[in-house]
C-alpha cells in the first residue's frame, strides 16, 4: 500500500466516477506544470492594455452628439439590428455543430475515455459546461466594452448600458453555443443546418429593414433598456436557458468520427496562432468547416490560355469557389456596409471593423497568390521572377474585393437611400478594394521564405538590437490590417466635407488619389522584395570582407 501512486486516480465504484476521478487527475498535472507567476503576470498585461485600449476608443466614440430624432430611431429600430448579432450566433451555432463542433476533445479523450463504457453525455458534460463558461465570460467582457462605447453618444447611466450590454451579449453567446450543442448532439446535416441558419438570418434582416417581427428581437431590446425597458425581452432569457438545456441533453449523441477529426484539426490550428502562421490558420478553419473547392466551376472558360494565363488561372479557382465561401464574402461585405453607415452617422470608430471585414474577404479572395505561395517550387521552374509573378495574381482578388465593396455599398444605399451616398460611394468602393487586398497580399508575401542569400538578414540586422524583434513582430500583426481599414477614409472625408459645407465627392476623391501611394508601395515591394533583400545582404558580406582585409 506504501508503494501506490500519489497521482493515480482513487478508486470509484461507477464507471462514471472513475472517468471523473482521471479528468480531476489530468487537470491538477497540468495545473502542477503551470507557472502562476508567469499567468498571472500575462493576465495583468492584458488586462491594461485593454482597459487602456477601451478609453481610448471611448475616448474618440463621443465625437458628434446623437439628436432627438437619432435618438428616437435607435429605440424603435435599434432592438431588430442587434438582433442580428443574435441570428448571426444562432447561424454559426448551427453550422459549427453540423461540422462536429463546438466542443474540441484532446485525442485521449476521444480514444479511450469516449469508447468506454461510460455514458457519453455524462462525459461530454464537463467539457460542454467548461465550454460555456468561457463564453459566457468573452461575451460579458465584450457586451461590457460596447455598453461603454454606447453611453458615450447614447442617453443613460453608464453603469445600465454596461450590465445591459453585458447581459445581451452572454444571452447572445448563449443561444449560438446552445444551437451548435443540440445540431452537434443530434448530427443535424449541414445542408439542413445551412438553410436552417440562412432562414433565421434572413427572418432578422427582414425584421430590421422591414418590421417583419422576429424572436431576435428581443436581445436586442435587452441590450437597449437604458434607453426604453420593454419586460417582453425577458423572454429572451428564457430562449437561451432553453436552447442551452437542450443543447445539453443531446450531448450523448455526439459523432465519434467528428469528434476526432476536430480534434485532430484544433490542435493545429491552436499551434499556428500560436506561431502566427496566418496562412495555416485559414486552412486548417476551412477543413473545420469543410469549405472545398467545387468540382466543378460555376462556369466553365475556354481552355486557350494564348493571353493572360495567370489572369485565367486564377478566375478558373475563383469559380470553384463553395456557395458558402461566396456567402461569407457577400455577409462580410455587408457588415462592412453597417459599420460605414454607422461611421457616416458619426461613429468614428466604426471604420475599425468595416476594414477588417474587409481585410477578411481579402484573405479568402487572394488565394490564388496563396497558393502560388505555398507551391514556390512550381513557381522556381517558370521563366518569370517571383515578384512579376506575385503582382499577376493580383488582378483576380481585386476583381473579388470590388464585388464585396459593392455588397457594401449596395446594404449602405439600402439603409440610406440618398443621391450624396450613393455619389460618395462610387468613390470610396475602389480604394477600399484595393487596399484590402493590398493587406492581405502583405500578410500571404510575409510568410513566403527568402532565399538562401537573404535568409540570415534579419539575423545580421536584429541580433545586435533583439528589441526590433518585438516591433517586427507588432508591424507585421498590425500593418495587413492597418492597410484594409485605411482604405475607408474617403468615406470619413465626405462626411467632414458635409459637415464643413464643402463638396462630398470631390473630398472622397482627393483622399482616394493619395491611397493610390501606399497601394503603389505594396506593388513596389512585392515587385522588389526578394531583389532587395539580396542586394543587401551581398552589400553587408562586401563590408564584412573589406573591415576583415582592413584590420
Amino acid at each position: 500500500m506504501d508503494d501506490a501512486d500519489p497521482s493515480a486516480p482513487p478508486a470509484a465504484e461507477t464507471p462514471e466516477q472513475a472517468a471523473a476521478a482521471l479528468w480531476r487527475t489530468r487537470r491538477r498535472n497540468r495545473l502542477r506544470d503551470l507557472d502562476r507567476i508567469d499567468a498571472l503576470y500575462r493576465v495583468y498585461v492584458t488586462a491594461v492594455v485593454g482597459i487602456v485600449a477601451v478609453l481610448l476608443i471611448s475616448s474618440a466614440v463621443g465625437d458628434t452628439d446623437v439628436s432627438a430624432a437619432t435618438l428616437e430611431r435607435v429605440t424603435d429600430e435599434g432592438p431588430a439590428w442587434v438582433g442580428l448579432a443574435a441570428a448571426l450566433a444562432a447561424a454559426l451555432g448551427l453550422r459549427s455543430g453540423s461540422h462536429g463542433g463546438p466542443l474540441a476533445l484532446e485525442p485521449a479523450e476521444v480514444r479511450h475515455v469516449l469508447l468506454a463504457p461510460v455514458d457519453r453525455r455524462t462525459v461530454l458534460q464537463r467539457h460542454a459546461l467548461r465550454l460555456l463558461r468561457f463564453g459566457v465570460f468573452v461575451a460579458a467582457v465584450v457586451g461590457a466594452i460596447a455598453g461603454q462605447l454606447a453611453v458615450r453618444r447614447l442617453s443613460g447611466a453608464p453603469l445600465a448600458w454596461v450590465a445591459t450590454g453585458a447581459a445581451a451579449a452572454v444571452l447572445i453567446a448563449a443561444l449560438g453555443l446552445g444551437l451548435a450543442l443540440l445540431a452537434g448532439g443530434r448530427r443535424l446535416p449541414r445542408p439542413v443546418a445551412t438553410v436552417v441558419g440562412g432562414a433565421l438570418l434572413g427572418w432578422a434582416l427582414a425584421d430590421a429593414l422591414a418590421e417583419v417581427w422576429s424572436p431576435f428581437r428581443l436581445f436586442g431590446g435587452l441590450a437597449l433598456w437604458p434607453l426604453e425597458v420593454r419586460p417582453l425581452d425577458l423572454v429572451a432569457v428564457l430562449l437561451a436557458g432553453a436552447t442551452v438545456a437542450a443543447g445539453l441533453a443531446a450531448l450523448g449523441g455526439v459523432s465519434m468520427e467528428a469528434a476526432e477529426r476536430r480534434t485532430g484539426l484544433v490542435a493545429q490550428l491552436r499551434f499556428a496562432v500560436t506561431v502566427q502562421d496566418l496562412r495555416t490558420v485559414v486552412l486548417l478553419r476551412r477543413q473545420l468547416a469543410m469549405d472545398l473547392p467545387r468540382a466543378r466551376p460555376w462556369i466553365r472558360l475556354r481552355r486557350s490560355a494564348r493571353w493572360f494565363p495567370v489572369w485565367r488561372r486564377d478566375l478558373r479557382g475563383l469559380l470553384r469557389f463553395p456557395l458558402s465561401r461566396l456567402a461569407r464574402l457577400g455577409l462580410l461585405g455587408i457588415v462592412a456596409g453597417l459599420c460605414v453607415r454607422g461611421a457616416w452617422d458619426g461613429t468614428t470608430p466604426l471604420v475599425v471593423p468595416a476594414g477588417l471585414a474587409l481585410y477578411l474577404a481579402a484573405l479568402d479572395a487572394v488565394e490564388p497568390l496563396a497558393q502560388e505561395a505555398d507551391q514556390l517550387d512550381r513557381a522556381d521552374a517558370y521563366p518569370t521572377e517571383r515578384g512579376v509573378l506575385f503582382l499577376r495574381h493580383l488582378a483576380a482578388p481585386v476583381l473579388v474585393m470590388v464585388f464585396v465593396a459593392l455588397v457594401g455599398w449596395a446594404t449602405v444605399l439600402v439603409t440610406a437611400p440618398e443621391t450624396l451616398t450613393l455619389e460618395a460611394g462610387a468613390v470610396a468602393v475602389l480604394p477600399a478594394a484595393v487596399l484590402a487586398t493590398a493587406g492581405a497580399t502583405v500578410s500571404v508575401v510575409l510568410g513566403v521564405p527568402l532565399p538562401s542569400s537573404a535568409a540570415s538578414l534579419d539575423d545580421q540586422v536584429l541580433m545586435p538590437m533583439p528589441e526590433m524583434a518585438g516591433m517586427k513582430v507588432a508591424l507585421r500583426s498590425g500593418f495587413p490590417p492597418a492597410l484594409a481599414i485605411l482604405g475607408t477614409a474617403p468615406v470619413l472625408a465626405a462626411r467632414e466635407a458635409v459637415a464643413d459645407g464643402a463638396s462630398a465627392v470631390a473630398e472622397a476623391a482627393n483622399v482616394a488619389a493619395l491611397l493610390v501611394l501606399p497601394a503603389a508601395f505594396v506593388a513596389a515591394w512585392v515587385r522588389y522584395r526578394e531583389p532587395a533583400r539580396a542586394w543587401w545582404a551581398q552589400s553587408l558580406q562586401q563590408s564584412q570582407a573589406t573591415r576583415k582585409v582592413a584590420t
